[in-house]
């Protein structure tokens, strides 16, 4: 894996501290935008800390807040799929810079489900939500999770570009 050589080049086992070695082990892994579990939750920690004293704030697009009023307001629930944990998640959407967007999601998803290139965790998902992944749409800004997605059956899966 391309974090591993990263490390290699930093001479990781020359570095005195285990702080430090932890410290570039975790860069190494954000640098190749490795979706593992255990380090998204890491990053969930370190931005609690972060949203709770004020210095982060969740970006949100303009159109996105009026786009779950309109899904609560018409009965569209509205459900959260990421790569981030579900504290993350949690964290970002309830410190965004448009407020406290949680009571507009009905659930939230992470790489508990499964990954998000695996049919299987759409499947999941659904039965999850308790709806026929024929009548799910699937928004995304990567390919690879849409054609999993498009694997699982789900009805509508749209590509998302910013």
């Amino acid at each position: 894996h391309p974090s591993r050589k990263e490390l290699a080049e930093k001479k990781v086992e020359d570095m005195s501290s285990v702080e430090e070695k932890i410290v570039s082990h975790v860069h190494a892994l954000m640098n190749h935008d490795v979706k593992a579990t255990g380090l998204k939750g890491l990053q969930g920690k370190i931005w609690k800390a972060g949203y709770a004293s004020g210095e982060l704030k969740g970006h949100i697009y303009d159109d996105f807040k009026p786009l779950l009023e309109w899904c609560k307001a018409h009965d569209v629930k509205v459900c959260i799929y990421s790569s981030g944990s579900i504290g993350a998640q949690k964290l970002l959407f309830g410190h965004s810079d448009a407020g406290d967007l949680c009571d507009y999601f009905t659930s939230h998803y992470d790489t508990t489900s499964g990954g998000k290139k695996e049919s299987k965790s759409y499947e999941t998902i659904a039965k999850d939500i308790g709806l026929d992944v024929k009548e799910i749409c699937f928004v995304s800004d990567a390919e690879e999770e849409l054609v999993a997605a498009r694997e699982a059956g789900i009805g509508y899966v749209v590509m998302s570009v910013r």
